[in-house]
Parts: C-alpha cells; structure tokens; sequence
C-alpha cells in the first residue's frame, strides 16, 4: 500500500479485507472465503470428486487402474487458485482511487484513532470486519491429542487412513464426505438429532 504522514485522517477505516471491502489487513487480502473457506475448500472437493468418479469408472463401461491420491499436488491447486483469487483481489483494491491500502496490523489508541505501524489514523467510522477462525471445542482430553482445524485439514500431505469428525454442520460434513473419496475410513460425530 502506499505510506501516508505519521498522522493521517480518514472518513472511514475498514479493519479486515473482506472480499468486497478496502482495509486495514495484516495478512492476506479476500477474507476467509477466498483464503481458508469457500475457495479452497470447494478446490479440493473438485479433486476428491474426481477421485470419487475415477473409481466408479467400471460402472460406467470405462476400465482405469488404481486411484492413487497424490495430497501435495492437490494441495498446490488449492494454493495456486487461492493466489490466483487473493492477487486479483489485491489488484483490484490498490488500483481503486481514493483508497488507501495499509499491510500492517492495527490496534486502537483512543476513540476513533488507531496505529498502525506507528502512523496514527482517525476517522468518524472504524468498521471491523476481521473475520473468523476456527476454534478448539471444548472437549475433555482434545487437547492431549493431535487434532486439525477447517484450515490446517487442508495443508495436510497424505491422506488420513481414519479421520474423525467432531460436528455434522455443512463444514464438518464437506469434509468428511472430501476425505471419504480421497480414501479416508471417515467417522462423524454429531451431537444433536441430525
């Protein structure tokens, strides 16, 4: 982004690069979708689908061999499409007149004024859009054991031989079903009704 006086005063200030927003980011542009959500993960969903169908060839009238699931590589199209997304986000947002992009982390100094960076910046509105991140539920003895998250499950290099998982919500249940056509014996435990 580009650097503005110690002391810079705004309109507005957005903390969070969400995907349709100009920010404050002290990481990655696109917010959790682009970067840890609905991206990468539907990325990695089309490769076990594919799985899924390559062995269900036969049913099809087409013999092929083993499905092998080679996870680096499919870990390196989720990180190339994610770059791909991120970059042209990026790209959109610094070329916007009138915006201001700073890659740093901001905190408040008083009302309405925060730093970043060690330049002071006011502004009538402070929006905070940070997003999210996924968090450890609270079960007795998880933390004695190794456990994934949404967003480390995806940095994984092979596939898990059993992989269990705690909620039967849309996310639990895409990933289940992801790992099951990588190969994974997958167990599911939910605690409501359904």
């Amino acid at each position: 982004g580009r650097t503005v006086s110690a002391s810079a005063a705004f309109d507005a200030i957005v903390i969070g690069a969400g995907q349709h927003t100009a920010l404050i980011e002290r990481e990655h542009i696109g917010g959790t979708c682009i970067n840890v959500g609905c991206t990468p993960t539907k990325t990695m969903v089309a490769s076990a689908r594919v799985a899924y169908l390559a062995r269900r060839a036969a049913d099809y009238g087409v013999r092929t061999g083993p499905v092998d699931i080679d996870m680096p590589r499919v870990r390196q199209r989720k990180r190339d499409i994610v770059e791909q997304f991120r970059s042209g986000s990026e790209r959109h947002i610094v070329s916007t007149p009138g915006l201001d992009l700073f890659r740093h982390e901001a905190r408040f100094t008083g009302p309405r004024t925060l730093d970043v960076d060690g330049q002071q910046l006011s502004g009538d509105r402070i929006f905070i859009n940070t997003g999210a991140r996924p968090s450890q539920p609270p079960v007795a003895g998880l933390d004695a054991v190794p456990t994934l998250s949404s967003t480390s499950i995806m940095e994984l290099d092979e596939v898990p031989r059993h992989l269990l998982v705690l909620g039967g919500g849309y996310v639990g249940l895409e990933f289940g079903q992801m790992f099951r056509r990588f190969g994974s014996q997958v167990t599911i435990v939910q605690r409501g009704p359904r």
